[in-house]
């Protein structure tokens, strides 16, 4: 991604893959993920000449913050009855733990003690790779792995064949396979 911090619409992407992995299924009839990283993008916009980092690290750390505020106020509008805590993760939380659930199928040959190492940098390669893959595969990727849905009830979503979805499943995993070894290298 460029170093200008005043092209944010460059991760927009990358936003998406974060958002979609944080917001709640009961929210999605309420709210679209594009419509949270459009609201995010804009507030960050607004709040450039705030922003005092200079590194892409920095970036993306303060438009995860921004992302999670946005979200948070979605929580915030459509709670009812009192405060659910489990509603109240983090994105660096459901990102580990996306990493874990596709760290187990991307590389299945991990042991326990290599997963309970997998940490936030893990999460931060997987949200990179996941961005990287074409649009259709990124989101049967993550219907499957991340949000459970199943194959049958993809295939219905994106109005395909369930053979169809199947291999853009194999082929998404394929490429993060390889995304996440090219990457653990670097």
């Amino acid at each position: 991604m460029n170093s200008n911090p005043e092209n944010l619409d460059e991760y927009r992407v990358y936003l998406r893959v974060l958002a979609d992995m944080q917001l709640d299924a009961r929210f999605r009839g309420k709210e679209d993920v594009s419509d949270v990283v459009q609201d995010t993008l804009m507030l960050a916009h607004r709040d450039l000449e705030a922003f005092r980092g200079t590194t892409e690290l920095e970036r993306r750390a303060w438009l995860k913050k921004i992302l999670t505020h946005t979200i948070s106020n979605l929580r915030k509008k459509y709670r009812t009855g009192k405060r659910d805590v489990r509603m109240e993760r983090s994105i660096d939380q459901n990102l580990q733990d996306s990493a874990m659930i596709l760290g187990r199928q991307i590389q299945g040959d991990l042991t326990s003690p290599s997963l309970r190492l997998m940490n936030k940098e893990l999460g931060e390669r997987l949200a990179e790779a996941l961005v990287q893959l074409l649009e259709d595969e990124r989101t049967a990727v993550m219907l499957k792995h991340i949000h459970g849905w199943k194959v049958a009830e993809i295939a219905q979503h994106m109005s395909r064949t369930p053979e169809s979805v199947a291999g853009l499943l194999r082929r998404g995993l394929s490429k993060l396979r390889h995304a996440m070894s090219d990457s653990s290298h670097d």
